[in-house]
């Protein structure tokens, strides 16, 4: 009989992972540009979303810290706002692609931000082991 296991995944394997395909969404904003006739919701979703993955992605890369927090903002914003983009203007295949990339950052930085936090926790002491009693303060 087999036993699960648990799948344990490294962390710099996930910040590459996640500066991987944001650093690709970056490039499909981009790329949108020169493909989708000129509007304003285009314009602001190529050039601002573009080059804010594009930061974010570089900062992923480079392990800073602070850019889990905002792997986990921005792209929950864009996400939104493609979904948004959806309804106003009907399909269009780089709204849903750039939603499908937001779906994997958004975890991937959430995952990499709550692990980070505790485990700086652990470091400073903080948090050695569960107890029931209320710290006082």
């Amino acid at each position: 009989m087999k036993t699960a296991q648990s799948v344990k995944i490294a962390r710099r394997d996930l910040e590459v992972a996640a500066s991987s395909v944001i650093g690709v969404a970056a490039y499909v904003h981009y790329l949108q540009l020169f493909i989708l006739k000129i509007t304003l919701p285009t314009l602001i979703a190529g050039v601002v979303f573009g080059t804010i993955y594009l930061i974010l992605s570089v900062g992923l890369a480079k392990s800073v810290k602070i850019f889990y927090l905002l792997g986990i903002i921005f792209p929950f914003a864009g996400a939104t706002l493609a979904v948004i983009r959806l309804h106003l203007y009907g399909f269009e295949v780089f709204s849903v692609i750039n939603i499908g990339f937001d779906v994997f950052v958004v975890p991937a930085c959430a995952f990499l931000f709550i692990k980070y936090r505790g485990d700086r926790l652990i470091a400073n002491g903080e948090r050695d082991e569960p107890t029931n009693e209320r710290k006082n303060l």
